[in-house]
């Protein structure tokens, strides 16, 4: 009896997660729904030059299954038919701050997939009226990783080459995802988290005050919670062969342009392929290089998932 009791259980867990990126439910997306947005980007009903490529993008709000949570995220892609590689964008921010919403879809999702690129993205979980409880770098990495088999659900999506894109704590859920599989083929963060202790101190505000809401047990497990979501203390668990764009301005309080520096240092020595970008006076954003940026993420995709570029070598040589 207690065997098929454990059979039993096991056959749960393992259909439990084998449903991992199946979507539950979708809705489409359409920006003449926010009338503040549509403001901003159409002009008697018909979009701005700016904004032209929405024309040709889809954008759906979805809920996905993410080890047995329904977790709600965003999907855009191309509608011209064909065959897309994917990218998995990762917000910043925690809980409803700075969540995806119709802005973020319009101006980082759908551009992104105008670039000829599916486009994922996660709330994570416990966000946005998903299930479950966000740990700001626990198991809510999970959330990404499992947006991998929701690739495999899409008719027009290359899963073979997928890219990462994510800024602030996104940059942070970026680098941890990496810790979990080499399976990226590119790589971009923005004013990236990658020293939880250092932001704590040179933060304005008291963000510790983010650690203890959503880090499970965090005041009994400080120093082991910082570290496992740091990714200056995780560099030997980086995939070594996702080549990682970072971005970061000099001008940065949130997240201090030193975080990157630091960890651009760690990269060089354990063999991390990437490319160090400051923006001289930049904000966390990098409100005042939104071109700049956008033209190094769409090359830096293009290079190494729809042009195979091969990787660097990382060795010392030359004269």
């Amino acid at each position: 009896m207690k065997k098929l009791i454990t059979f039993t259980f096991l056959l749960a867990f393992l259909s439990t997660f084998s449903q991992n990126g199946n979507i539950v439910k979708r809705s489409n997306f359409n920006w003449k729904d926010y009338p503040k947005l549509a403001k901003r980007i159409a002009k008697n009903g018909k979009l701005k030059k700016a904004y032209q490529y929405l024309n040709a993008v889809k954008i759906e709000k979805i809920t996905y299954l993410s080890d047995g949570l329904k977790v709600v995220g965003y999907l855009a892609q191309p509608k011209k038919k064909g065959t897309y590689e994917c990218v998995i964008y990762n917000r910043g921010g925690n809980k409803e701050f700075g969540k995806l919403n119709e802005y973020k879809a319009v101006f980082i999702l759908a551009q992104i997939a105008s670039w000829n690129y599916i486009v994922a993205a996660s709330q994570y979980r416990g966000n946005d009226g998903g299930e479950g409880k966000e740990e700001f770098g626990g198991k809510d990495v999970n959330d990404i990783l499992n947006l991998i088999p929701l690739f495999d659900t899409i008719e027009n999506a290359n899963p073979k080459k997928m890219g990462l894109y994510g800024w602030s704590r996104g940059g942070m859920m970026t680098y941890l995802t990496l810790t979990k599989t080499n399976r990226f083929k590119a790589a971009i963060v923005g004013g990236a988290v990658s020293d939880l202790r250092l932001t704590m101190e040179t933060r304005k505000d008291t963000f510790e005050t983010v650690y203890i809401e959503n880090i499970p047990h965090y005041l009994k497990n400080r120093a082991d919670a910082l570290n496992k979501r740091s990714a200056v203390h995780q560099v030997e668990n980086i995939s070594k062969t996702t080549p990682i764009l970072m971005l970061h301005g000099t001008g940065d309080w949130r997240v201090v342009p030193e975080q990157s520096i630091n960890l651009s240092l760690l990269f060089i020595k354990y063999k991390v392929p990437h490319r160090l970008v400051l923006f001289e006076g930049g904000n966390h954003g990098l409100r005042e290089f939104t071109s700049e940026v956008d033209a190094m993420a769409k090359k830096w995709l293009d290079d190494y998932l729809k042009n195979d570029k091969p990787l660097p070598n990382l060795t010392p040589h030359g004269r």
